[in-house]
């Protein structure tokens, strides 16, 4: 499983390489991302603070990740890919 990190508002090209089988993180402002619709690749996920922080609801079809399974799922991933801008 690859798992893709996005902290901006934007999806990147970067994307298009991600499978059913990987994870897409939405971080810091990505989280933004979820005010609109999109047809996601893989399975998303977004960090309980920064949901918290932005005041934006979660949709039920996005996991709600706590620091600490932020970190396991890091260490399950086969690759992590931070897409920065």
């Amino acid at each position: 499983m690859l798992l893709f990190q996005l902290n901006q508002a934007t999806l990147p090209p970067l994307l298009a390489l991600a499978t059913p089988d990987d994870m897409l993180l939405l971080r810091r402002d990505a989280v933004y991302l979820l005010l609109s619709q999109h047809s996601w690749p893989c399975q998303v996920s977004v960090l309980q603070q920064d949901i918290l922080q932005r005041g934006i609801a979660c949709p039920s079809a996005v996991a709600v990740l706590s620091d600490e399974e932020w970190v396991e799922l890091t260490l399950e991933a086969s690759q992590v890919i931070s897409c920065l801008d």
